[in-house]
């Protein structure tokens, strides 16, 4: 057992280091109280890519007029990276969907004369005979390869040149001359997915549908929505999820992003309902979210598109592909995820965009 003196001048001592420096033990406590919520937030979101709304734009200019679309390119980024998204280059993975079948002949010609019996006079004739050798021949498609054919058809393969669309309209040109033969396909998803395990295919395959209905480079206005019309149409999100008390409102500042929903509290397993008509697009855990539906609505007659979450949930109780009806039972309550509490996190998404559920519900 330690002298009472030992201990008496250890506390002492403690004290005066506590006084001495008590503005910086501070900081130092309140960073390492702030490292749960960084590792939470910072955890890899099991479905949807961490992308920003700027890298979303990115990808639908570099797909424009190439024939290419969009989503699949970001769903193939996404998957083949394993959503490590830092080391994205979709300038060069584009080239990934390019298949190029490339034929280049070497011609030879040779002149021969030959007689021909014209209005029964005999004449004769000088003609030209082309022999057609292939000297090179390829099936390729990826970046490294397809710069290499160019570069070797003195083509400028700069930054700005080597873009899908200019690329295909150079292979164009060159294919009307008589020494090529060439076609530019698109891959099909098979081929696209070819060396994706089979749950990396089916990832590939659900974010290349889920992720036009989450485009955030789409607009909403709420001023031109016609709210009262929302009672009347059970295709568009008009009740509300659950019952209990509404703790945090759309667009609040948290440390680390701006809230994009509301939350609704009450106790774990509370009944939880589709807000509207439409498809299970997404069930399982997600990141912050924990245990997390997202029911897609319908596009109405205007193109806007509708999309609902509903996270931190206990249980699930539709899956996947199920069609459902306004007022379904879809899940219970919980308190999975980044959570300080029983709630629902409930959202609703037009064209993409968050948007206060506020306009939505009665």
């Amino acid at each position: 057992m330690a002298d009472p003196l030992t201990i008496t001048s250890v506390a002492g001592a403690s004290v005066s280091i506590i006084q001495k420096y008590w503005k910086q033990l501070l900081i130092f406590f309140f960073v390492i109280s702030l490292i749960p919520v960084f590792i939470i937030t910072a955890a890899m979101n099991l479905l949807l890519p961490q992308i920003s709304k700027e890298e979303f734009g990115v990808y639908k200019d570099l797909t424009k007029e190439s024939g290419i679309n969009w989503a699949s390119l970001m769903a193939y980024d996404t998957v083949r990276l394993d959503n490590y998204l830092k080391e994205n280059n979709p300038d060069e993975s584009i080239f990934d969907f390019l298949k190029v079948n490339f034929k280049e002949y070497e011609i030879t010609q040779t002149e021969k004369q030959v007689i021909k019996t014209v209005k029964g006079k005999e004449v004769t004739e000088t003609i030209t005979q082309k022999e057609y050798e292939t000297i090179r021949e390829l099936e390729i498609h990826g970046y490294l390869p397809i710069k290499e054919l160019l570069n070797s058809l003195n083509y400028d393969t700069s930054k700005d040149n080597m873009n899908v669309k200019k690329v295909t309209d150079f292979l164009s040109e060159l294919n009307d001359k008589e020494e090529y033969e060439i076609k530019t396909l698109i891959l099909t998803v098979d081929e696209i997915t070819e060396n994706f395990d089979e749950n990396h295919r089916k990832w590939y395959c659900a974010l290349a549908e889920i992720l036009p209905l989450l485009d955030p480079t789409a607009e909403f206005d709420p001023d031109k929505f016609i709210i009262p019309e929302l009672s009347a149409n059970p295709s568009i999100p008009s009740i509300w999820p659950a019952q209990g008390i509404v703790t945090s409102e759309f667009g609040e500042n948290r440390i680390t992003h701006t809230h994009s929903g509301i939350d609704i509290a009450n106790t774990e397993g509370t009944p939880v309902y589709a807000t509207a008509d439409g498809t299970v697009i997404a069930v399982g855990s997600s990141g912050n979210f924990g245990r997390r539906i997202m029911i897609y609505h319908g596009t109405d007659k205007d193109g806007t598109t509708y999309v609902t979450i509903y996270a931190h949930l206990s249980q699930f109780k539709v899956d996947v592909g199920d069609k459902i009806t306004q007022g379904t039972l879809i899940a219970l309550m919980g308190n999975t995820g980044y959570s300080t509490g029983p709630h629902l996190h409930y959202e609703i998404r037009v064209n993409g965009t968050p948007v206060n559920p506020r306009y939505f519900l009665p």
